[in-house]
C-alpha cells in the first residue's frame, strides 16, 4: 500500500518540484551555472618554427601535433550573448555552422570599453559582470564545438571604445595626454590601464 502511494503520488511530486527548482535557477534573473566537467582538454596553439602546433605540456616539442588554422571573423558574438534568448541562439548557431563547415578558429571581440549599456569595461578596472557572462557563454559554446577563439582585446577605431576611449579616460583623470590615439602606445598611465584590463 505504501509502495503504491509512493509510485502514484510522491515520485511525480518530487519530479515536479525538481523541475520547478531547475527552471527557477536557470531561467531567473540570476541563473546558476555549473562547470562542464566532461569536455576534453583543448591545448593552446603555439608556434614551432614555421608551423602552428597544439601544445601538450606532457609531450616533447618535436612530438606536438601540427595545427592548421581555418577560420572566420564574427566580432559580434559577445554583444549578442549578453542577453539570454534569440541573440544567444544566434551565437550558438553561428559556432555550430562554423564547426559543421570544418572551421577551427573564430576571431571575436572580448572588449567594449565605456560605450553604451553593454560595455564590458565601464571605466578603467571597472567591469560589467553581465557582459562577462556573455563572453563566458561564447567561450563555452566555442569549446563545445572544438573551435578555438582569437579574442581581440582592443581595436584601432573608436567603435566599442578602442584606443580612443583609453585616451579619454586618461584625459578625464587629469593626465596630460595628447588627443592622438597613438598615446595608447606611449603614455604610461594608458599602458597601465590596458595591462590591468588584460590581467
Amino acid at each position: 500500500m505504501a509502495s503504491d502511494w509512493r509510485d502514484k503520488k510522491l515520485y511525480p511530486l518530487l519530479g515536479i518540484l525538481l523541475l520547478s527548482i531547475f527552471l527557477y535557477f536557470n531561467l531567473g534573473s540570476n541563473p546558476i551555472t555549473f562547470p562542464i566537467l566532461w569536455q576534453s582538454h583543448m591545448g593552446f596553439v603555439s608556434a614551432n618554427s614555421t608551423h602552428f602546433i597544439i601544445v601538450n605540456p606532457r609531450a616533447p616539442l618535436e612530438n606536438q601535433s601540427t595545427f592548421y588554422i581555418n577560420g572566420w571573423n564574427s566580432y559580434w558574438l559577445m554583444q549578442e550573448s549578453v542577453w539570454a534568448g534569440p541573440s544567444r541562439s544566434r551565437v550558438s548557431k553561428m559556432l555550430k555552422k562554423g564547426a559543421e563547415m570544418g572551421l577551427t578558429v573564430c576571431r571575436t571581440w572580448a572588449f567594449n570599453d565605456g560605450v553604451g549599456p553593454n560595455a564590458l569595461q565601464i571605466s578603467p578596472g571597472v567591469f560589467n559582470e553581465r557582459v562577462f557572462r556573455g563572453l563566458d557563454y561564447v567561450i563555452v559554446e566555442a569549446r563545445k564545438r572544438g573551435i578555438r577563439l582569437i579574442l581581440s582585446l582592443v581595436n584601432n577605431l573608436s567603435n566599442f571604445g578602442g584606443k580612443a576611449q583609453y585616451v579619454r579616460w586618461a584625459q578625464e583623470a587629469g593626465h596630460n595626454v595628447s588627443s592622438s590615439t597613438d598615446s595608447f602606445f606611449s603614455h604610461p598611465m594608458i599602458k597601465d590601464y590596458y595591462k590591468a584590463y588584460v590581467k
